[in-house]
């Protein structure tokens, strides 16, 4: 358990007029207890009340685990037989009303909320993302140390990717190897996505059976995951003899990152970074195929706050960790990104991931 991250929190639920957050088995559980979970027919639910209460509802056979864990003490526990309706009538006999409730809406089920409406009196249902996004987009030291590791690993494995694309291998056997090793290093992956040819236009594509030909782009995405945090890295590749017009996007694309990942300071908004990227592709005549946000926020999640998008008048901070991705996508052709994960320090941004931008052509 995290007492000072807990304590922010019940803190952010008394200014809000909030009786008590509700949270279930995500990321938002993990970086407030430590604690992993899966989610399933038993509800296992973690109330943080503004007075200052850490309480906890879950299978009984469960119990010590979730103690162990998430060193949440007070559990209000039900069997089988009983069904989960026991545990929040518990909840409801310990602590009485919870009338305004805050649930992550990105991370919450009508399951658990249902239950909380019938059996706690709960007659106010608010998204608790807002406050805890808040409190999660600025990493401290020790998450950003931990995020660096999982950069540095995320080059490694690129340079493993690099290493065997070639002609003739498939996309599947790319990833395979790259999963092996990762597992050799003792760590495990986030993601992976190797994807060439024409599809490398898709950019979110899934990995196929076909095999990498000559001439193909490929597009490499993947990322790792250190103590719950995760990198994100893409490159791109040419097997054989670059396109011409791919050789140009590939230029373009680089610049692009560049200078929105030399936009990044204390301050700025969040749609300042997208134009800085966006403006220059549109310049160079391919607004039309960049086709998504700059980036994302990066942390537990792979795509967390804060968006780095057009309208977001959201300012950065010391302390913001996202990624930088423009990508030109020529349907029918192929595409180019290039992805970096970035930190707001107090003179503008150190890039986490450091394995070289330019779309490389493999012979």
């Amino acid at each position: 358990m995290n007492a000072k991250r807990i304590e922010a929190l019940q803190h952010n639920l008394t200014q809000n007029d909030i009786t008590a957050a509700a949270i279930l088995p995500s990321a938002g559980l993990f970086y407030l207890t430590g604690m992993t979970a899966g989610l399933s027919e038993r509800p296992m639910l973690f109330i943080f009340t503004a007075d200052g209460q850490s309480l906890g509802i879950c299978p009984s056979f469960e119990a010590e685990r979730v103690r162990r864990d998430s060193g949440v003490i007070t559990l209000f526990t039900y069997t089988d037989v009983e069904g989960a309706a026991f545990g929040f009538r518990r909840l409801f006999e310990a602590v009485g009303s919870l009338e305004s409730v805050a649930m992550e809406y990105q991370a919450a089920r009508l399951l658990e909320y249902t239950l909380l409406r019938d059996y706690c009196n709960v007659k106010n249902l608010l998204d608790l993302r807002p406050i805890l996004a808040e409190q999660r987009m600025a990493k401290d030291a020790e998450e950003i140390n931990i995020m660096q590791q999982a950069a540095d690993l995320a080059d490694a494995v690129m340079a493993n990717v690099e290493a065997n694309l070639r002609s003739g291998v498939t996309e599947l056997e790319v990833v395979a190897t790259a999963q092996d090793f990762i597992k050799s290093r003792g760590a495990r992956m986030s993601f992976i996505s190797v994807i060439a040819g024409e599809r490398s236009a898709l950019p979110h594509a899934s990995p196929s059976a076909r095999p990498i030909q000559f001439g193909d782009t490929v597009v490499v995405d993947l990322g790792c995951n250190i103590e719950g945090y995760t990198s994100d890295i893409t490159r791109t590749f040419v097997v054989g003899d670059i396109d011409p017009e791919i050789e140009k996007i590939g230029h373009i694309v680089l610049e692009a990152n560049r200078l929105a990942r030399e936009a990044v300071r204390p301050g700025v908004t969040a749609e300042f970074i997208d134009n800085a990227a966006r403006d220059y592709i549109v310049s160079q005549g391919y607004g039309q195929y960049f086709t998504h946000r700059t980036g994302h926020g990066l942390g537990l999640e792979v795509h967390e706050e804060p968006y780095i998008v057009g309208g977001s008048n959201f300012e950065l901070q010391v302390g913001h960790t996202f990624t930088i991705e423009p990508g030109i996508y020529l349907p029918g052709k192929g595409g180019v990104r290039i992805e970096d994960d970035v930190c707001v320090i107090a003179t503008g941004a150190i890039s986490f991931t450091r394995y070289p931008r330019a779309v490389k052509v493999l012979k």
